[in-house]
């Protein structure tokens, strides 16, 4: 099923489920059984396949070429029996008991009794800005054990109230009849999911059948239940606004989104500077957490996160509702009100100085050499700009690059608007890409009514055509911000940036489509990178046990806008399956920072082992002994 057909079949049924919810919760529950009974066919075929062939064998009429649909049998026996089931691990964090935290567990208690939902099984405390109940399946989907999980961020920046109206919303996904639906129908989108993966790109011969079913199937029921997924959400909010008041649970609503960007958007970048004056000694960033989102989440840049929230629209691969659209079925209009007074980190009693050192030590465990280097590097660009200060005190003349280098060193180290700097150095190279790029970056996301941004981003565009989707992107980010500011710029200067942003994607497009066809054994050139970003990469695929070597590689690639293509080849280690290899190249390619356009392939899995060998200008970056 195409994308689109896709994306109209779910928008048909949303609608349905607006006219008749009740007939469309039936008709979800029955195409939902209708997917169970056609596994359970096939796998009655199987074993009635199998049966005869053994009757076959006791009559003595057993011929060899029935082998070939025994064991097609019993792979299509084998895949229906275990194609359905999710495979589930206890969620990772710190376990909170009740002798514990008692006031935490009294809270619970409370809600439990008033949505009548079933028991916490355990609550855990994780290192992310989320909460959620997860369930475990037991004895074949008929009973389940149900955890609790707290996001230790989410602890530190709620008030308890508000945490407790969060629960409310969690444990208002497994209320009633209703909840039971709508959680086993949420399992049953996992099942599909998990099965669909597995035959997407290739075919098992003994299980062509459920193959083939699955790939007709899964699209529509994921498009059919996508709009049931989607009204639990409200539902949940409902139940939070009926135990708490609607009032307290749009702002609850409200703070969530704009602490949660905030944490992720400043506060690790903010206490990353402190590597410049601890050295090696161990942080504690969990255990000050709640102190220092006190000083990170000021007023104006909760309203600033808010807005950018807001403006957010319905993703058709996300079921959860945007916060508009949460606010709207609340009956609640948008105003952050008065943010959290104090954590809600004292719920966990006598578990919260465990929790927070056993938090704290797994991230040091996983940040400890970066913290290094990146406190080296701060400190050169403390003490770059101690010379610079002092040079220009005196009017000695800087040079385009340094006043770059100074512009880096404020960013890094404090909040200071690095404008002024990089303006003097537009002064002495008006149409300088790195100035232009980072002028636009800077000024992007405050929204600022200065004319110039858009002199800059029109010049960036015009000058720096491989700069031209950036660029684009930088102006619509601008001009969203602008608009939200209450200064919304000319319909004719949105327009223009739109018609750019639309072709600059689709140059940018081809050139992947181009990059992605082109074997990455053809058109070598000779790497060429700094020592700073090679030592940065060797570093990163240095943490990976599961890689023992890796190359990278260079291509010249035909391509407008012109940019460098990089290859990484990596070598995992022997014994390291097919998918765990393919998720490991995800996750390192979402964590590099290469210039250009680059990818992440593994030698065995998408390039055949000979050919690094066929390339001389591979460049060896990493290479485990033994």
């Amino acid at each position: 099923m195409d994308y689109s057909d896709y994306v109209h079949l779910m928008r048909t049924h949303e609608q349905a489920s607006q006219d008749a919810p009740e007939a469309y919760r039936r008709r979800v529950l029955w195409f939902a059984v209708l997917g169970y009974a056609a596994v359970l066919v096939l796998a009655l075929l199987a074993v009635a396949g199998l049966a005869w062939i053994a009757l076959r064998a006791l009559q003595g009429q057993a011929r060899g070429w029935m082998i070939w649909p025994a064991l097609a049998c019993l792979g299509l026996l084998w895949a229906t029996l275990t194609g359905m089931r999710v495979p589930f691990s206890e969620p990772e964090g710190e376990r909170v008991e009740r002798e514990d935290a008692p006031e935490l567990f009294a809270g619970l208690d409370r809600i439990r009794s008033k949505v009548k939902g079933p028991a916490l099984h355990a609550v855990i405390v994780s290192a992310d800005f989320n909460a959620a109940i997860v369930q475990q399946p037991l004895w074949l989907g008929l009973a389940h054990r149900n955890y609790l999980i707290l996001g230790w961020p989410m602890l530190a920046a709620l008030e308890p109230k508000r945490l407790y109206a969060v629960v409310a919303h969690e444990y208002g996904h497994l209320r009633g009849e209703h909840g039971k639906l709508s959680a086993w129908i949420y399992r049953s989108r996992r099942a599909w999911a998990g099965l669909s993966e597995r035959y997407s790109e290739q075919d098992s011969i003994v299980s062509l059948a459920l193959a083939s079913f699955v790939r007709w199937y899964f699209p529509r029921f994921n498009a059919l239940s996508f709009a049931l997924a989607r009204q639990d959400e409200y539902e949940a909010d409902r139940v939070s606004a009926r135990l708490f008041g609607a009032e307290l649970a749009g702002q609850t609503l409200q703070e969530v989104a704009a602490k949660s960007r905030i944490y992720a958007e400043d506060f690790w970048r903010i206490w990353w500077r402190l590597a410049r004056l601890s050295g090696s000694q161990q942080p504690a960033p969990h255990a000050q957490m709640a102190n220092a989102l006190l000083h990170v989440v000021q007023p104006e840049r909760a309203q600033q996160a808010l807005r950018q929230e807001l403006r957010q629209v319905a993703d058709p691969d996300d079921t959860h509702p945007v916060l508009k659209d949460r606010l709207a079925a609340l009956g609640q209009s948008v105003g952050l009100g008065e943010l959290s007074p104090r954590s809600a980190l004292s719920l966990l009693g006598s578990a919260r100085e465990r929790i927070g050192a056993a938090l704290d030590a797994q991230w040091w465990q996983t940040a400890r050499q970066d913290w290094g280097r990146h406190g080296e590097r701060l400190r050169a660009l403390h003490a770059d700009i101690k010379v610079f200060q002092a040079r220009s005190t005196v009017g000695d003349a800087l040079s385009v690059e340094e006043l770059l280098r100074w512009a880096e060193a404020m960013e890094a180290l404090s909040e200071r608007d690095p404008s002024p700097v990089l303006e003097r150095a537009l002064l002495l190279a008006p149409q300088h890409e790195q100035v232009l790029l980072r002028l636009c970056r800077h000024h992007a996301s405050l929204g600022s009514n200065d004319e110039r941004v858009g002199v800059w981003l029109d010049q960036l565009y015009q000058q720096h055509p491989q700069q031209a989707w950036r660029a684009a992107t930088l102006a619509r980010q601008w001009l969203d911000a602008c608009a939200g500011a209450g200064w919304p710029q000319p319909f004719d200067l949105r327009q223009r940036w739109r018609d750019r942003l639309a072709l600059a994607e689709a140059q940018e497009r081809q050139s992947w489509e181009q990059f992605a066809n082109t074997p990455c054994w053809e058109r070598p050139l000779p790497v060429q990178l700094d020592e700073a970003v090679l030592r940065e990469l060797r570093g990163q695929l240095l943490r990976e046990r599961d890689v023992q070597a890796a190359w990278l590689g260079s291509q010249d690639i035909p391509v407008q806008p012109a940019r460098p293509h990089h290859t990484l080849w990596l070598q995992c280690r022997p014994g390291l399956g097919q998918s765990a290899a393919e998720a490991l190249a995800q996750q390192i390619y979402d964590a590099m920072a290469l210039p250009g356009r680059f990818r992440v392939l593994v030698i065995g899995v998408h390039v055949d082992k000979g050919r690094r060998e066929q390339v001389s200008q591979l460049l060896a970056v990493m290479q485990r002994r033994g």
